[in-house]
């Protein structure tokens, strides 16, 4: 049995190879161009995440250095007020030895204290257990989490509104700290 090219046949099938090359180059090349396109884009946001990232980075640093430089001045005032709280209380009473009177002293029973606790709030940290600040300034990290589950409509609150950091100022009677970071102190 012997084969035979048709050449009408070879002749069809050389045009349809070249066809065929030249739509897939056709197809091929826009696809190359945005292909690289979208890779030229995706370097420049990575680019601008490493950027952002580094400036969170240097702004934390800075958010750090600035607190500890606010926490002995702010110390500092809350201990110049007693003392002239302490002098003027002296000087109506005539007693050198008087107690100073701090109008910003704040009820430790009242969780509204706290910047973001409103009524409901409070309501479900006491159906939760938590009916004073001190146990809020004494929570970890984990502890936080499992409170956090408790939550139901607030859950996330704790941690966003800072809740265990403004305590802990509270109860350590840093009040000029605490107003320096969350506002004036008083009921939410």
């Amino acid at each position: 049995m012997t084969y035979t090219i048709d050449p009408q046949m070879l002749a069809v099938a050389i045009v349809a190879l070249l066809l065929g090359l030249l739509i897939g180059l056709g197809v091929r090349a826009p696809l190359k161009r945005k292909a690289a396109v979208l890779q030229e884009r995706n370097d420049g946001l990575s680019r601008e995440r490493d950027a952002a990232l580094a400036d969170r980075e240097r702004l934390a640093l800075e958010v750090k250095a600035r607190d500890a430089q606010i926490r002995p001045l702010a110390d500092e005032v809350d201990k110049l007020r007693r003392d002239f709280a302490r002098a003027q209380k002296a000087a109506l009473t005539g007693d050198a030895a008087a107690t100073p009177e701090d109008d910003r002293r704040i009820d430790p029973l009242n969780l509204r204290h706290l910047k973001g606790v409103g009524t409901k709030f409070a309501d479900k940290l006491a159906a939760a257990g938590i009916t004073r600040i001190d146990q809020i300034a004494g929570w970890s990290g984990a502890d936080v989490a499992v409170m956090d589950a408790q939550m139901g409509d607030f859950a996330g609150r704790i941690a966003g509104d800072r809740l265990v950091e403004q305590a802990v100022l509270l109860t350590s009677g840093r009040y000029t700290e605490y107003e320096t970071l969350f506002g004036k102190l008083g009921l939410a």
